[in-house]
């Protein structure tokens, strides 16, 4: 961080003589920010485990911060090759430096992490202990007659993927492909009945919960362990809301129906319909797909162009050497790549990173593969086909992606 400031300051600086002299900053850096913290410690009352991410996020931000004051402060003016590494030690550490630094400290202390703290955590703190302690108020399910099952939200599609009141789809057909068709806003996205009142109550919560953590990881904003886990289980629910999962799974629950209970009950569309509905009752089953999210790297991919797609699944689960990989098309320009690499904990924001022109292209190209019959897209997007196995594409992303976040 030092070393970069200064190569920004001073671009003529010899490498060496640059990295002895930030090493010496770096422990100016490391003195403010301890004297910062145990001069704050009094000042710091509860603060609720949900804020320990944004409070992370914020304390980086002001470490970049002060990095940027120390150099600047530090150069006055000089270019690198000026400063003599001992001299430089001597002034830094001498009593003088040392009242300076605990200036520093407490100045940073009392106008920015405290005054964070009064003015931010502690009344988000003492709002979620409420919470906790009244429990959830708006968790009761409210069942309204739905004949429109939206399996993609309307919300969802109007807020990232209409323009106006139009929205653009693509129809892969046996004769071609039609594409941007200029449709208006939720008339794409749904059938009629396909789940009973309760679930699409049940869903309408989900996608509650899920609409600020999308906000907040497109804004590069930490997320807590619920909006995590609300970010989650949106995906998850998309996953296995969708007719066309649905289907995949009518055989098997057929015969299984068939089997336990007779035939008759096996072509009963409504008795068919609680059997599927069963699936959100099984945690065990849930947990199978949204572990695996949790505890795997995650990476936020950012085109230039808009030219990623949200198929009529939603999203693309698959698995790469037995761990499940996911990508989850937020934006015509933002797809979060769930990849099939564990992490022991969470990063409290995920890695971010610009697409390069190959991998945009790749990604809208499995993302078109991935789509049953219909997709949606951007007005100015550009459709990136080609004859490659869709898998062959899928690990190419995947091991670039890897490469790339491997020592963020």
């Amino acid at each position: 961080m030092i070393l970069s400031q200064i190569q920004k300051i001073d671009p003529t600086a010899e490498l060496q003589l640059a990295m002895d002299i930030s090493l010496i900053w770096e422990e100016v850096l490391d003195a403010i920010l301890k004297e910062m913290l145990e001069y704050s410690k009094p000042h710091i009352g509860d603060l609720h485990i949900n804020l320990r991410e944004e409070m992370a996020l914020e304390l980086a931000k002001l470490i970049h911060f002060i990095a940027e004051k120390v150099v600047s402060n530090r150069m006055d003016g000089r270019f690198i090759s000026e400063i003599n590494p001992t001299t430089e030690r001597e002034q830094c550490f001498s009593k003088a430096g040392r009242n300076k630094i605990s200036t520093t400290a407490k100045i940073f202390a009392e106008h920015i992490w405290i005054k964070k703290y009064k003015e931010r955590w502690k009344p988000k703190t003492e709002a979620a202990l409420k919470k906790d302690k009244e429990g959830r108020k708006n968790s009761k399910i409210i069942l309204q007659k739905v004949i429109e099952n939206h399996f993609i939200p309307k919300s969802y599609i109007k807020k990232y993927w209409s323009e106006g009141q139009f929205i653009y789809r693509g129809i892969k057909t046996k004769d071609g492909l039609k594409q941007k068709i200029r449709t208006p806003l939720g008339s794409w996205g749904f059938r009629n009945n396909l789940y009973s009142d309760r679930l699409e109550a049940y869903f309408s919560l989900l996608e509650g919960d899920a609409a600020n953590p999308i906000v907040m990881i497109l804004n590069v904003e930490p997320l807590n362990p619920p909006q995590r886990e609300a970010l989650i289980g949106f995906i998850v629910i998309q996953r296995i809301r969708n007719p066309h999962f649905m289907e995949s799974l009518a055989k098997p629950m057929t015969a299984l129906v068939a089997n336990e209970v007779g035939e008759d009950k096996a072509k009963d569309s409504m008795y068919m319909q609680q059997v599927y509905e069963t699936l959100y009752e099984q945690n065990e089953f849930y947990d199978k797909l949204a572990r695996p999210i949790l505890f795997s790297r995650w990476v936020v991919v950012r085109s230039a162009t808009p030219d990623f797609l949200l198929p009529d699944v939603c999203n693309l689960f698959g698995n790469y050497q037995d761990r499940q990989y996911v990508f989850m098309p937020l934006t015509p320009t933002d797809c979060l790549v769930v990849l099939p690499i564990a992490v022991d904990k969470p990063r409290i924001v995920p890695h971010y990173i610009k697409a390069t022109e190959s991998m945009i292209k790749d990604i809208s190209y499995i993302l078109y593969c991935s789509a049953r019959s219909e997709f949606l897209s951007a007005s100015d997007a550009t459709l990136h086909l080609n004859n490659e196995k869709p898998k062959n594409v899928v690990l190419r992303i995947i091991l670039a992606l890897a490469k790339i976040t491997a020592d963020d």
